[in-house]
């Protein structure tokens, strides 16, 4: 039975699912999943220990049926070729289907930059794409699709600024690049900021670009990556976006987004969707032979006093969007959309 737990804090609300806060400690991501690829990447102290790997630029989870797409990164070879969220890949080149040994079939992992056929089960339509991966880690992959993802449109008689986050880090070159990307949507009259599928750390500066009169993080008891959060000056030019904001999150934002999300929520003009947050604020350490890693929740470190870890943040306007729902449209998008030309 699942458990759930709403607590309500400074107006904001944070839903606990005990099941999920049991099964966090017992997590290991061997490098046979295609997310230790993600946590290696993000966790590795410079650029020439992240591990490249052959892949289309698609996170996902294993179903009977086949491998199920949860999210497809912008300008990757998955989004080019046009498959979406919902998706089952089914087979690759007439073989069940892996996201990790299906493009790569060499044990040194070396680019194999052939086009490959997948079989791909959409409703009960089951239809054939080509793909030709690319050769690159997680953490550039994810900082290109930030870049990506950028748009601005038309809205009645309003211009509407879009960006979706894949990754947070705390590289220099990254905080100026999200600095750089806000401003290009500055003249915007409301941005949406995607946080769905987000995982990464966060930094202080990731707020004074987006919140006016920040202060400071309330984080106590910090274990992990928590404990380097500070609070000094910033050692960039900030000048944060002063217009609404809309906030979309779902059960797969992880990490620092997540407290992202949750220090926006503080002001008036931003609006958070989706779905509630899973609250994994802990930090992976690898195991030594055989070089998983392992999940060390933030059990003990509190934000505004509140226990974070295996509770989460529940947005203002809950709008679930099941996988099983597949469409062409983005509900929660077009819903944060008719908030945000409700604000402005």
């Amino acid at each position: 039975m699942i458990i759930r737990i709403l607590i309500i804090t400074a107006g904001l609300s944070f839903v606990a699912d005990a099941s999920l806060a049991q099964n966090l400690s017992a997590e290991q991501i061997s490098d046979q999943n295609l997310d230790f690829f993600l946590i290696q990447a993000f966790n590795s102290k410079d650029a020439r220990s992240r591990l490249a790997l052959n892949h289309i630029g698609i996170q996902g989870q294993k179903q009977e049926a086949g491998f199920l797409v949860t999210s497809v990164l912008e300008g990757y070879p998955a989004h080019r070729a046009g498959l979406n969220r919902g998706d089952i890949i089914t087979s690759i080149d007439g073989q069940p289907f892996d996201p990790v040994t299906g493009f790569n079939r060499a044990a040194a992992f070396a680019p194999e930059l052939t086009s490959r056929l997948l079989s791909v089960l959409r409703n009960t339509d089951l239809f054939e794409v080509s793909v030709t991966p690319v050769y690159e880690n997680l953490y550039d992959s994810f900082r290109s699709a930030n870049s990506a993802s950028l748009q601005q449109f038309s809205a009645g008689n309003k211009i509407i600024g879009y960006l979706h986050l894949w990754g947070l880090s705390r590289s220099s070159n990254d905080l100026i690049l999200i600095q750089l990307l806000m401003q290009e949507l500055a003249q915007c009259d409301g941005i949406i900021l995607d946080l769905r599928d987000s995982y990464g750390f966060l930094d202080p500066e990731h707020l004074q670009v987006l919140l006016t009169n920040y202060s400071n993080i309330n984080v106590t008891d910090a274990s992990g990556w928590l404990t380097s959060i500070n609070n000094t000056a910033s050692s960039i030019d900030s000048n944060p976006y002063r217009r609404p904001l809309a906030i979309l999150i779902n059960e797969r934002t992880r990490g620092g987004p997540e407290i992202l999300a949750y220090e926006t929520s503080k002001l008036e003009r931003i609006v958070s969707l989706g779905s509630a947050t899973p609250g994994r604020i802990g930090s992976y350490e690898q195991a030594g032979d055989s070089g998983a890693f392992n999940y060390r929740p933030a059990d003990s470190t509190r934000i505004d006093g509140q226990h974070f870890e295996g509770i989460g943040l529940q947005p203002e306007s809950v709008l679930e969007w099941p996988l099983s729902e597949i469409r062409r449209d983005d509900p929660q998008f077009e819903a944060a959309v008719t908030l945000l030309l409700g604000i402005i």
